[in-house]
């Protein structure tokens, strides 16, 4: 069974907790990697991985998760973006230009 938590909503004029921030980037220092649940996306995204050469399901995942998360909450995406890059670079590779998948 599947339950449906409520998406925590920052209002336009809320501040950011510099505090709450600072953990955040130190946790995704130590551990930069998402995990979730889902047979039916693990089904189709491997079905890619194997149909288009060079496809990287990290990469893909990250550019629709990123995306989501900059539409939802853009300031707080911008400033964390900022913070994480300076602290870190990223692991990812370069986006591979072979991949024919696009998001809109």
């Amino acid at each position: 069974m599947f339950y449906l938590l409520p998406m925590p909503r920052a209002k336009s004029k809320e501040r950011i907790n510099e505090k709450l921030l600072k953990q955040a980037v130190k946790a995704a220092q130590r551990q930069p990697r998402l995990a979730f649940y889902s047979p039916v996306a693990a089904c189709i995204l491997n079905y890619w991985k194997s149909a288009v050469p060079r496809f990287s399901i990290s990469e893909f995942l990250a550019s629709i998760v990123e995306k989501e998360l900059a539409k939802r909450w853009p300031k707080l995406y911008k400033t964390a973006e900022a913070k994480v890059k300076t602290k870190f670079k990223t692991r990812r590779r370069g986006r591979s230009s072979g991949s024919s998948l696009k998001l809109k």
